[in-house]
């Protein structure tokens, strides 16, 4: 497999298995010399290494503010390859929504990626650090204004809408990988999860990896199969830790606790200060079978006509804030004793109606004696069509949830 992904790598003009120094190992015009980049301050820790902020010269124009990602020196091969797989596919992307890679250092390590620099970091720690706020008199031009949420869910359903044109699925949608300039724009970044559907209408994972499981969707989960409806599914969390302020997802329970949750048929309690239209959209986003969820361009409409359609709500006990010390958010590998349910079942209505409805349905409480968000009942899968196995033979997730699952979904009935 690798020596198959290197060879699609070298038809960009990336020889992984070259010395650094060969000419020939370059993303053609993304290329630049070492000395038009200036680094003069990290900023964090990257998947691959250390993320610095800096100065770059590029095309003999004056200096940039940009972010420098670099690979450790000695990286393996495979890690070579997903750093290099992540520019690859920037250098692809022109959208005001969406990162811009403006270029890249590969003749000499540590190699570099350089990005556009956003001021203001990932949205995540905006939120959080503007939670404080919440009580005070907002106007319309705060930080964390009714106006400006919406504007920030805006310009990610933007982001989405973009990629789903260009045939990718980004697979990590999450307030923590999307950045907030000095003009306070959200732009999705951190693409070293995105794959291309180019060949198919989606995405499927065949080997065991890190994967977000808090943001995914039930038939990413089950299948290992991403689309970009399984995206909206990750937005609809977005939602959720916007309003909340970044709010962490199914707070205290672990990895394995959330897949019993999600295979139960189940989601994020919703929040009660919410509006009846968000809580539809958001609804519409978690419906279980991905064909019923709205695409991107449809949110994107939809939120265009309520500017003020997120609000903050703080209904959730401070404990939410954080996650309890685990180490990660990712869960690497599942075991194949957890069993998807096929109980429950949930009538998914379009955004519209599920806003006309959404104050008639019950909001949950918490659940048991520990805080944990309890949620709603939700459709069910028919486990029928899909083997758990890819054409390459490789078992799908591991499997994650259960050996055979169908991503085909039943009819809903309420």
């Amino acid at each position: 497999k690798l020596k198959h992904s290197a060879k699609i790598m070298k038809n960009f003009g990336i020889d992984i298995f070259s010395p650094s120094r060969s000419i020939a190992n370059t993303l053609d015009k993304w290329e630049l010399p070492k000395e038009n980049v200036v680094i003069n301050r990290r900023l964090g820790e990257g998947a691959f290494g250390t993320v610095y902020g800096g100065e770059a010269l590029i095309n003999s124009e004056n200096w940039t503010a940009v972010a420098v990602k670099t690979l450790k020196v000695g990286a393996s091969t495979e890690d070579r390859l997903d750093f290099l797989s992540e520019a690859e596919a920037m250098k692809r992307f022109n959208h005001k929504n969406i990162v811009k890679l403006l270029g890249v250092c590969l003749q000499s390590e540590p190699i570099y990626t350089i990005m556009e620099y956003m001021l203001y970091g990932d949205l995540k720690t905006y939120l959080l650090a503007r939670r404080h706020l919440v009580s005070e008199t907002i106007s319309d031009d705060s930080d964390i204004s009714s106006k400006r949420l919406t504007m920030f869910a805006l310009n990610i359903s933007h982001g989405l809408d973009y990629l789903a044109q260009q045939k990718y699925v980004h697979r990590d949608i999450a307030c923590r990988n999307c950045l907030v300039n000095a003009k306070r724009v959200v732009k999705i970044g951190d693409f070293g999860m995105v794959r291309p559907t180019y060949e198919s209408d989606y995405y499927r994972f065949n080997h065991k990896g890190m994967l977000p499981v808090r943001w995914m969707a039930p038939e990413s989960l089950a299948l290992g199969m991403f689309t970009p409806f399984s995206d909206v599914w990750g937005f609809g969390v977005v939602l959720f830790e916007i309003i909340t302020f970044g709010s962490f997802p199914y707070q205290g329970l672990t990895n394995g606790e959330v897949l019993q949750f999600v295979k139960n048929g189940k989601t994020l309690r919703m929040p009660a200060d919410a509006k009846p239209q968000l809580k539809g959209l958001i609804r519409a986003c978690w419906n279980r079978n991905p064909k019923k969820r709205p695409a991107a361009s449809e949110i994107v409409k939809y939120i265009t006509n309520y500017p003020r359609l997120l609000t903050p709500c703080l209904d959730f006990p401070s404990a939410c804030i954080e996650m309890a010390y685990a180490g990660s958010d990712q869960l690497e590998f599942l075991p194949n004793s957890l069993q998807f349910s096929s109980q429950g079942s949930y009538s998914s209505l379009d955004i519209a109606e599920q806003a006309t409805r959404a104050e008639k349905i019950k909001d949950s409480g918490f659940v048991d004696d520990d805080n944990l968000p309890e949620i709603i009942s939700d459709s069910s899968n028919d486990p029928s069509s899909y083997s758990p196995t890819t054409v390459d033979g490789y078992s799908v997730m591991s499997p994650l949830l259960v050996p055979h699952v169908s991503c085909g979904i039943s009819e809903a009935h309420t």
